[in-house]
């Protein structure tokens, strides 16, 4: 397993962003290797709205035409991948924006029918990210992908996106920045430790719903991978350090021993 930390940055946290970057910043200056991959879900529908489209969600997922999936790559890939690399540049990180269309970095098959161009990440080359973390940079990497089969550009979750690369780069922690403590039970209260049995089953009985669901997918795909993984509210560095550490913080995501 490498010493690469995998944070992902959540679309409300980017509307006030400087807390969440401030994390990205300490860590980098505590010498973590670090990806961060982000959303922007909002800034999409945003702009979707000044152009006349609809905007639909099914499963937590966007529903995605060819003018929306064009919206979501532009907004994403270009606006708030910029604004969050020169964010990052200006605390002193030496950040270089990426989508997961570079260097063929993500590939993806087609979720289904009702979601048009929306892509499950099934292939992650980390080479791009390797070269560019061996030599002290960190990426940044907006959620797109291509279609293995025709290498159409796909809109695919970032939360998903952030899973499978942390994954991929057997990362020693994901960590999913959110406005939100972790996930909460029926009674309201976060839950320490989930695994996959009780996480599906939590999914099963509409416990775990809407946007919360790719972020414990993805958690769980990492957890498999041999990452630890944890869903945390934090503008500040110190819950991060904490989970490095081992403590308990937020929702955590371990492998089956």
């Amino acid at each position: 397993m490498s010493d690469v930390v995998v944070l992902k940055i959540g679309g409300a946290v980017l509307g006030e962003e400087a807390g969440a970057l401030d994390v990205v910043g300490a860590l980098h200056d505590s010498g973590h290797s670090l990806v961060v991959v982000h959303g922007g879900g909002p800034l999409a529908t945003e702009w979707s709205g000044r152009l006349g489209l609809p905007t639909r969600f099914l499963r937590g997922l966007r529903v995605t035409d060819a003018p929306t999936r064009d919206v979501a790559l532009a907004t994403l890939a270009g606006l708030a991948n910029s604004r969050v690399v020169a964010a990052l540049i200006a605390r002193g990180v030496p950040a270089v924006g990426l989508s997961g269309v570079d260097g063929g970095m993500l590939r993806a098959e087609r979720e289904d029918a009702e979601l048009g161009l929306v892509g499950r990440v099934t292939l992650v080359d980390s080479g791009l990210l390797e070269e560019l973390l061996d030599a002290g940079r960190v990426p940044v990497v907006a959620p797109a992908a291509l279609d293995r089969a025709s290498g159409e550009i796909l809109n695919v979750n970032g939360d998903a996106a952030a899973g499978a690369i942390a994954a991929s780069l057997g990362a020693r922690l994901l960590v999913f920045v959110t406005d939100v403590p972790g996930v909460r039970g029926k009674d309201g209260r976060v839950i320490g430790r989930l695994d996959a049995n009780r996480a599906r089953a939590l999914v099963d009985d509409g416990t775990i719903e809407g946007g919360m669901l790719p972020k414990v997918e993805a958690c769980l795909i990492a957890a498999a991978a041999g990452c630890r993984a944890a869903i945390v509210a934090t503008r500040g560095v110190d819950a991060v350090e904490r989970l490095l550490a081992g403590e308990q913080v937020g929702t955590i995501f371990e492998a089956a021993a």
